[in-house]
């Protein structure tokens, strides 16, 4: 192939790019938007924030949820049932990562997945295995 047809080819690999960047943007709002309403659907959640990044086949999740709890009894109790929450629900997929650790208002207290029985920070799919919850 000569350098002046591999030019000719430029406009139609960028265009066929372009609409899979605009679509990764509307799964990344979906994606926040639904781990924001499993949580919020939890009692003892302050606040819950995610941002979700889906770009050319990479990207990332990173949730920052802020718990009422004053004890850290309290704080694993409400990460168990986050954790619950995000299993149940039908538009979270598994591939799609829990938050690494979950703070209290006074952020002296922090607790992990690892608190109630994971050995690492799990995603929704082995959140769902691990409590044997189907989403729905």
């Amino acid at each position: 192939m000569t350098r002046r047809a591999r030019w000719w080819l430029l406009p139609v690999v960028v265009a066929a790019v372009l609409p899979v960047s605009a679509c990764s943007s509307g799964r990344a709002e979906a994606c926040e938007e639904a781990f924001a309403a499993a949580a919020s659907s939890v009692e003892g959640v302050a606040s819950a924030e995610w941002d979700c990044n889906f770009q050319f086949g990479g990207g990332w999740i990173r949730g920052d949820v802020v718990l009422e709890a004053t004890t850290e009894d309290e704080a694993v109790v409400a990460v168990d049932e986050l954790l619950r929450a995000f299993a149940a629900s039908p538009d979270l997929e598994d591939g799609w990562a829990t938050p690494q650790k979950y703070t209290t208002k006074d952020p002296s207290i922090i607790v992990s997945a690892g608190d109630v029985g994971f050995a690492a920070v799990p995603n929704v799919g082995e959140v769902r295995e691990h409590y044997g919850i189907a989403p729905g």
